[in-house]
């Protein structure tokens, strides 16, 4: 796995004046690395070696509360209907999972202590740490670990998460050994398990077995994470006590209090974090750095895999020809509006997920430049010279906000007339793109040119299972391949990194010939903490480490 190192520095004071935006569901750079079969920095090796190194935080509580601001909760913050930033960090820190991903892209043990890979990573056997208990006092078992994984691949559930398990693993794949060991037998040999099993799949925390993880679980939130909930407030946010029983013995909470406050303005957020009155804004967007008064806050960044993902209807409408798409593609300056635009806050992106990971980038696929007579010569050729009219749909958001008007700039260059439509709406129903219609109604799975925000991921699995696979449920673009789908199954069984990093250089070259999809950039996870405090990291999908935080 690759050693994503966490910085912590200030930055010249800006403009005090922010822009409103929502604050991002999930960001994103480069290097994360991906838990494979024998990678002991995932957390397990082939010898079943795991560790566990945490560092001492066992200084005196010091009382009061600890203020933090979070993004959005647009979905219930249960384990089912998790699907922002909001809800999932509130997840993060009323419950735990079996693994946690860091904010260096290591995922370490949690409720598992270790996991073990056999039969040519089709097998995974994970070790279950004794003396866990429940918020409500129950005793964490083996039979709670397997009801928390199930309920979500159960269809009547309806889980967000399921479709992160589609051909890796099923139900009846995950049974319990004795009262520690609980076994996950896959589909198929998947190298990253231990990154899908753990916080990077948003709902996975534990839940008491028999407890069901829809709406209506956010009243009483019963996990076994640090914070203990007090009350939880649709559109307001949460409070929380400090878990007295909490298993981690070098991750005891400082304070007495959490309050999880949710602001749609990163400039309320900020203000009040100058004033005193928040600690911590635990996500804000690259354009708000420079507006940050350093003399009171420290600004914390992480890298991560999450973007602003374009996509272009492959099935109707006026991007059905790849030769168009490509056009699309080609009219980007990327490097330019990385460095310019987002004042170098992230990492660039090729047009496929697998870019995101230093250690599966082959140096010798090209990165996509802007190339106007070739896009001009590939709309002639496909019979478009002349261009065409399309709808951009999105959402309002700042990095949304500064990507929409980019990209009807450039495709104006080679004649296509954009217009952007933004709504509140975005993700309304149909959730699956199965279901799609050959209609534009705006709407993300709907609509034939949109903008979606991605969350990080510790591994592509995810995304390439469900954006790029041809039966993917969030396959926006409708893009249908025979070829990629293989070089998916091929990627996704892997089991050492030459073999990922091989099928990964295969899946860039498709996307790249196909562009179904357009990813310009990778972003940046940027937390804003006030002076005086220590501890605190949000890893690279929003989730935050707060049991940690303490004065410095």
């Amino acid at each position: 796995m690759s050693d994503i190192e966490q910085e912590k520095l200030n930055v010249a004071s800006g403009p005090q004046g922010l822009s409103r935006r929502r604050f991002i569901q999930g960001v994103a750079a480069t290097g994360i690395g991906a838990g494979l079969v024998g990678l002991a920095a995932c957390g397990g090796d082939s010898d079943g070696a795991a560790t566990d190194e945490a560092t001492d935080t066992t200084a005196a509580p010091v009382g009061g509360p600890l203020k933090i601001a979070i993004g959005k909760v647009a979905n219930p913050p249960t384990p089912f209907t998790t699907n922002d930033q909001g809800s999932l960090q509130i997840l993060g820190c009323v419950g735990e999972y079996l693994a946690w991903e860091n904010d260096k892209g290591e995922v370490e043990p949690r409720v598992a202590e270790s996991w073990e890979s056999t039969d040519g990573g089709t097998t995974w056997t994970y070790k279950i740490r004794q003396g866990i208990t429940f918020h409500d006092g129950s005793p964490l078992t083996a039979d709670d670990v397997v009801w928390s994984i199930v309920s979500h691949l159960d269809e009547a559930n309806a889980s967000t998460q399921a479709g992160t398990f589609a051909g890796v693993l099923t139900a009846a794949g995950v049974t319990k050994v004795d009262d520690s060991t609980v076994q996950f037998v896959c589909d198929a040999p998947t190298g990253a398990l231990p990154n899908l099993l753990s916080s990077t799949t948003y709902g996975l925390v534990m839940m008491k077995n028999g407890d069901k993880g829809g709406d209506g679980w956010q009243a009483t939130m019963n996990s076994c994470g640090p914070w203990v909930l007090e009350s939880y407030t649709e559109g307001t946010g949460a409070t929380f006590t400090k878990n007295a029983n909490y298993w981690d013995t070098n991750r005891q909470p400082a304070f007495d209090t959490l309050e999880l406050i949710q602001f749609d303005s990163a400039d309320a957020a900020i203000a009040q974090l100058a004033t005193g009155e928040l600690d911590i804004v635990s996500f804000v967007s690259a354009s708000s750095v420079a507006s940050v008064d350093t003399s009171v806050a420290d600004i914390v960044r992480v890298p991560s895999s999450g973007t602003l993902m374009v996509h272009m209807r492959n099935d109707f409408g006026p991007f059905q020809d790849k030769r168009i798409r490509k056009a699309a593609a080609l009219t980007l300056a990327r490097a330019d509006y990385l460095s310019g635009v987002l004042a170098g806050e992230g990492s660039l992106g090729n047009d496929s997920p697998t870019s995101a990971y230093q250690t599966l980038i082959d140096a010798s696929v090209p990165q996509r430049e802007k190339d106007l007579e070739q896009a001009k010569a590939l709309m002639e050729e496909a019979g478009a010279a002349d261009g065409f009219e399309v709808d951009l749909s999105s959402y309002s958001r700042d990095d949304i906000n500064l990507l929409a008007p980019y990209l009807q700039s450039a495709l104006a260059e080679i004649g296509i007339t954009v217009t952007i439509k933004q709504a509140d709406s975005y993700y309304s129903p149909p959730w699956s793109a199965q279901e799609s219609k050959q209609v534009e109604n705006n709407i993300w799975l709907e609509s034939n040119f949109g903008i979606t925000d991605f969350g990080h991921r510790g591994s592509p699995d995810v995304v390439l299972t469900r954006v790029f696979a041809s039966t993917g449920d969030w396959n926006a673009a409708q893009y249908k391949s025979d070829d990629m789908d293989a070089a998916i199954t091929t990627f996704k069984t892997a089991t050492t990194p030459e073999a990922r990093k091989a099928a990964a250089k295969t899946v860039q070259e498709i996307a790249l010939e196909d562009s179904p999809y357009i990813i310009i950039y990778f972003q940046t996870a940027i937390g804003i903490v006030r002076k005086g405090l220590t501890g605190f990291y949000s890893n690279g999908m929003a989730q935050f480490e707060s049991a940690a935080v303490r004065p410095a």
